[in-house]
């Protein structure tokens, strides 16, 4: 079974790094998998396409240089007629909305929809139009979540007996391998000082602005503690004018990094402050390196961090609760160690990136045999 994977990119975040761990592991199941990658010429995605083929993925780009691209329907339609695949796997808004106009054209093929977030934007009447003959359209579609599912079919009116939950899976042996403990803290001279992390996009919905002054107030108890954001993302600016004027002397932007396996593998715990969170993938790559994680408690993330036993989960948009759980983490190294290692087991256990390969495929058959 071939299985062709659409979706525009603006860079390697969480369903990117999903997908990087899926289409090699498809192969167990007898599926092979091709992508193509929807990409704005002006940000070129290089990266992502060398690290398909670093899997033996092969990669396709088309430009996509508007949200509506008048262009591009006719362009995905050459390219779906000369490449052979059962499955159309789409992943995204511009996946979604381009992948249904173009299979207009084969009906005797199948359509499979990922939902990767619960956007808020999906919120708006205008916009649930322009995504309902995608998801009519669908065989299936895989919320990556319960909290997806449920926005699937409260919010934009799905047919619930068409949504699969499949949630993301990792490679936890994998991920250990990947880092290279204390080279981080030696590159920043923070070889003993607690460190408080953040990886993911700089915008809005990942609650940094909580985050940050959250910090202030750890800062004032405990002087020692350090905060890392790596990532970046439109907000920025206007974050790093916020961590001035709150003086915080400890706080150190890193952009986009590709050695994240190396930063998460030294810090003492992870911080997710979302709005709303799809997944939460981060959160799991937390947890295999047994570093314990404060989620704020919305939508997926309380499916993913087990309270109390492998992290700490606070009111969204609290920075009194955000801040006063980070302290008691980090005051208490002993209980954020069994926190740790409690977390890296459940990933182990309740997130194995083979499952969550077997039950796609298994997927893709229902939806062919339909």
């Amino acid at each position: 079974m071939r299985s062709l994977h659409l979706l525009k990119a603006t860079g390697i975040a969480g369903a990117e790094t999903h997908l990087l761990a899926l289409l090699p592991a498809l192969r167990a199941f007898g599926v092979e998998s091709t992508v193509v990658v929807l990409e704005d010429p002006r940000r070129p995605q290089s990266a992502l396409r060398d690290r398909f083929q670093a899997e033996g993925i092969p990669v396709s780009i088309l430009a996509i240089r508007w949200h509506l691209d008048p262009a591009l329907p006719a362009a995905l339609g050459t390219l779906l007629r000369r490449e052979p695949f059962d499955v159309l796997h789409a992943h995204l808004p511009h996946g979604e909305v381009y992948g249904e106009m173009a299979m207009r054209a084969f009906p005797a093929r199948r359509f499979v929809i990922s939902r990767h977030n619960d956007d808020r934007f999906r919120r708006w009447p205008l916009l649930r139009n322009v995504f309902a003959p995608s998801l009519r359209r669908a065989g299936r579609i895989i919320a990556i979540s319960q909290a997806v599912r449920r926005f699937l079919i409260d919010v934009e009116k799905a047919d619930p007996g068409k949504i699969d939950v499949v949630p993301y899976g990792i490679d936890a042996d994998a991920r250990a391998r990947a880092a290279h403990p204390n080279l981080f803290r030696r590159a920043i001279g923070a070889e003993a000082e607690p460190i408080v992390g953040f990886v993911g996009r700089l915008t809005r919905q990942k609650g940094v602005d909580v985050l940050l002054r959250a910090f202030a107030r750890v800062e004032k108890r405990h002087p020692e503690a350090r905060l890392v954001l790596a990532g970046d993302g439109p907000d920025r600016p206007a974050l790093e004018r916020l961590a001035r004027s709150l003086g915080l002397r400890r706080v150190m932007f890193l952009g986009w990094r590709n050695d994240v396996a190396d930063i998460m593998s030294d810090i003492s715990l992870l911080a997710v402050p979302s709005r709303w969170e799809g997944f939460g993938l981060v959160a799991l790559e937390a947890m295999a390196l047994g570093k314990p994680v404060v989620a704020a408690r919305v939508s997926a993330l309380p499916e993913i961090v087990a309270a109390e036993e492998t992290g700490l989960l606070v009111s969204s948009g609290s920075e009194t609760e955000l801040a006063e759980a980070l302290l008691s983490l980090l005051l208490d190294p002993a209980r954020a160690g069994r926190m740790g290692r409690a977390g890296k087991a459940r990933v182990i256990k309740e997130f194995p990136v083979g499952r969550m390969a077997q039950w796609t495929a298994e997927i893709y058959h229902k939806v062919i045999l339909a």
